[in-house]
């Protein structure tokens, strides 16, 4: 592991000046999942967004294209795994608290009662972490509507909380010792195994205790957050108060510690090529969004300039509230995905009874350069019961854009 030293990051005064320049870059928009830190047991909930918005590089977004959303949902409703629903743009108009009562698109047997249970590799959504006595990792393609199988990493059955990281071709993995990546799949008529091989680098930090990431948008570099962990011959976990950030090189295979700093963004957050900044939830988890400027890989070693969003997209006071995900569909559009505890609930802390809220709309900056919500584009929502009784009280919905 190296160290970079040099100049901050560009600040936002910048950014319309180099806006050409940025338009140019190579916006790789991978999937990029993760556990929650803690490793608590709670009940998967997870849905993934497919965009028919616009294609990378578009500036603009008609308003007939922006309703073209596609929603499936994976819950937990099913007591031999998840069910996966669809929801599309006419289910958008609506907003309340009733039941589900169309089938399911799918259906994936596996018990997953944790948040890092499900990743997405390309088109497909994986069941990384399945039974002891599953033999691979069974998964549903949701361009081809198949079923699909990926063999297991050496990692499998590990007590760790793991780091899954999808980039072009490759998906990585990381628990600690363990550093393993799955490769592009052989065709259908290729003898060749589809295979994990273990990367000799050797990992800076624990996986468990990441708090924000996000990817470059030069599509190969993955910068992460830790809390609580210091580099060094002797890293170790140290207190809530330390804090650092490294990146990593998908080509390289290489990570780099870029000093005692953390992203601003709680989990996962994308690059916005129109507002050239990442974009996410605040880490403190208030309910506002946040912009990042996007640091050189170059020369990075103090934390970039950022902004908090004017608007609340949801009360994180409420106690219905659970949890709470921002997705990114392209072209400035984003949607919020809500987990709350139902209205009929007796018990909002644990709730066995769920409604998932999604609200879609638009970010930009005003005339004073404030982030700003605009162009709600719908909202829909669907309620349903937890089919087993292993419940947790935390619910962010693991939210894909495939």
């Amino acid at each position: 592991m190296a160290s970079r030293r040099g100049a901050p990051a560009a600040t936002c005064d910048r950014r319309n000046g180099r806006r050409k320049k940025q338009e140019a870059r190579r916006e790789g928009d991978p999937a990029i999942f993760r556990g929650r830190p803690g490793g608590g047991s709670y009940v998967k909930t997870a849905v993934v967004i497919r965009s028919l918005l616009c294609s990378p590089g578009q500036a603009a977004v008609s308003a007939s294209a922006a309703a073209s959303v596609c929603v499936a949902a994976l819950l937990d409703d099913w007591e031999r795994g998840c069910s996966i629903y669809r929801v599309g743009e006419d289910d958008f108009s609506t907003d309340s608290d009733a039941y589900l009562e169309t089938p399911p698109l799918a259906r994936i047997e596996a018990h997953h009662p944790r948040s890092w249970s499900f990743t997405t590799h390309g088109t497909k959504i994986l069941a990384v972490r399945p039974s002891e006595g599953s033999p691979a990792i069974s998964g549903f393609d949701t361009k081809t509507m198949g079923v699909t199988v990926c063999p297991l990493p050496r990692s499998h059955g590990s007590i760790l909380t793991p780091f899954y990281a999808s980039v072009g071709d490759m998906l990585f993995v990381m628990v600690h010792p363990l550093f393993e990546v799955l490769g592009s799949q052989p065709s259908p008529d290729s003898k060749e195994p589809w295979s994990w091989s273990r990367i000799n680098t050797e990992l800076p930090f624990e996986p468990e205790y990441v708090t924000g990431y996000a990817l470059h948008p030069d599509g190969r570099t993955l910068f992460v957050s830790v809390k609580g962990w210091k580099p060094g011959d002797n890293a170790r976990f140290l207190d809530h108060l330390q804090q650092s950030t490294y990146s990593f090189d998908t080509e390289r295979l290489e990570f780099w510690y870029h000093g005692e700093w953390m992203l601003p963004l709680k989990g996962q957050a994308r690059y916005d090529g129109e507002l050239d900044a990442w974009i996410g939830l605040c880490r403190d988890g208030t309910g506002y969004l946040c912009s990042c400027d996007v640091p050189s890989r170059a020369s990075c070693d103090t934390m970039p300039d950022w902004k908090v969003s004017k608007d609340k997209v949801f009360d994180h006071e409420s106690m219905r509230h659970r949890g709470a995900t921002l997705v990114y569909m392209g072209c400035s559009t984003y949607c919020l995905v809500q987990c709350c505890a139902h209205k009929d609930d007796e018990w909002f802390a644990y709730p066995c009874h769920r409604v998932m809220k999604m609200c879609t709309f638009r970010l930009k900056y005003d005339k004073k350069g404030e982030l700003r919500i605009t162009g709600h584009r719908g909202r829909a929502s669907m309620a349903y019961k937890v089919a087993r009784d292993r419940v947790g009280p935390t619910l962010d919905p693991t939210a894909f854009w495939i």
